[in-house]
């Protein structure tokens, strides 16, 4: 093999590697699967505003609905990878955050006297979690790639 091959060999490992990258992240910002995940996190978030027999259909459906497009999300996944350590802190990091966002959103509603504050933070959390996921997309494509590399 002469290094003319053998780079020839690496530059089409590197480009198959960019590839799956990408369709890896293409499927994983899918717009269906982003709205699924919204409904269930306006679901779950709602559900405080809610009487008791209610608030617990909403919170179960909210999670089947969350949980059930997770589990079809991955199995029609064309690249399947494990979850490394950053992404799965990135992830986290965004978790939080979207919690921390909602509970801020809640205790505003609350002072200022609106009423279904938990509605109200629910709606802005989700639509917050749509605008935040295309925003971060180009941090969390480096993220993934960065882990490929290192």
């Amino acid at each position: 093999m002469t290094p003319h091959d053998a780079q020839t060999a690496l530059n089409a490992i590197q480009h198959r590697q960019e590839q799956t990258y990408d369709a890896y992240m293409r499927h994983a910002y899918s717009r269906p699967y982003l709205i699924v995940s919204a409904l269930g996190l306006f679901a779950v978030c709602s559900s405080f505003d809610l009487p008791n027999p209610w608030n617990t259909a909403a919170v179960l459906g909210g999670n089947a609905l969350a949980l059930g497009g997770l589990y079809v999300h991955q199995r029609r996944a064309a690249v399947r990878r494990k979850l490394a350590a950053p992404e799965a802190l990135f992830y986290a990091v965004a978790g939080m955050a979207l919690l921390a966002f909602f509970w801020a959103m809640a205790i505003t509603a609350y002072f200022l006297g609106l009423p279904a504050r938990h509605t109200l933070a629910a709606a802005a959390t989700a639509l917050v979690a749509v605008g935040a996921s295309y925003a971060l997309r180009p941090f969390a494509e480096n993220v993934i790639r960065r882990k490929g590399h290192g």
